[in-house]
């Protein structure tokens, strides 16, 4: 791919292959907003970012690299590039020794990250996961344009937890984008994503639902939204018989006067590969 964001990517990938992680922390925007799977919070702003990527300096090697399938979508001063990716471990002999496959979402402003989602493809929640949280007590409110798109998928998502998934389709693009935990690779087009939903149609009930610490960059016609989120089931007693914790990354467009989403990244915080 020719384009000055992918290059800039790509070189910062080649350090990182070799053990220096610095040159993404040289492309990072000061207010950034970072997770990965050996996450349980995501990390905000360069003064927590800069020491954890000193923290992994020297400790990263691998011989290949592959992007799959690229994309970028450009928005005024913003560029959301996607794509798969293959990091490589090669034998002696030149065969691959091991692979890992990853699902990334980075939002680059002004040629500096704002925004990065790393996951495994197809993974799953560990047995055993501790998150800290806050607590806050009283109802939470959110104002302005946080307020509009957390109200935007509060809606959606009511639909989502009783098995009706056609809000997320409506709130979409025409050529959005998608990543989540069991899908094999970013799928493309309302389409394509149409078709996936329609195998999870009615398959998926939870009774709460709770958005826990969203983050919103915006920039002209374009904003990111990214939060945590807990979908739980309860017992017939009230109880709880199961939570499963999200990260969601959510890129919206704005289009004939309101928002649409143009990409989405869901992982499950600290997600294992199977």
């Amino acid at each position: 791919m020719q384009h000055p964001i992918f290059e800039l990517e790509n070189a910062a990938m080649e350090r990182w292959r070799n053990g220096d992680p610095l040159g993404f922390l040289e492309n990072t925007d000061p207010g950034i907003c970072y997770t990965d799977p050996g996450r349980v919070k995501p990390i905000i702003g360069i003064e927590e970012y800069r020491p954890f990527m000193q923290s992994i300096a020297g400790q990263i090697y691998y011989q290949r690299s592959e992007f799959i399938d690229p994309k970028i979508v450009e928005c005024g001063g913003a560029t959301l590039l996607t794509y798969n990716y293959r990091s490589t471990v090669l034998a002696d002999d030149g065969s691959a020794k091991s692979q890992t496959p990853w699902n990334c979402t980075v939002l680059y402003y002004k040629q500096k990250i704002i925004h990065n989602h790393w996951s495994f493809i197809r993974h799953r929640v560990p047995d055993v996961l501790e998150i800290p949280l806050p607590f806050r007590p009283g109802p939470l409110r959110y104002e302005g344009l946080l307020g509009e798109l957390i109200a935007l998928e509060s809606a959606a998502m009511e639909r989502w937890r009783k098995g009706d998934p056609w809000g997320f389709l409506e709130l979409s693009a025409p050529d959005v984008t998608y990543f989540d935990t069991g899908t094999p690779q970013r799928i493309n087009g309302r389409d394509a994503l149409s078709a996936e939903y329609k195998l999870r149609e009615g398959k998926i009930h939870y009774e709460v639902m709770d958005f826990i610490d969203p983050w919103l960059f915006a920039c002209d016609d374009l904003a990111v939204l990214f939060y945590r989120f807990f979908s739980t089931r309860l017992a017939s007693d009230g109880s709880v018989a199961s939570r499963v914790p999200w990260n969601c990354s959510e890129v919206f467009s704005r289009m004939d006067g309101g928002w649409k989403i143009i990409h989405t990244h869901w992982s499950h915080i600290r997600g294992e590969r199977y």
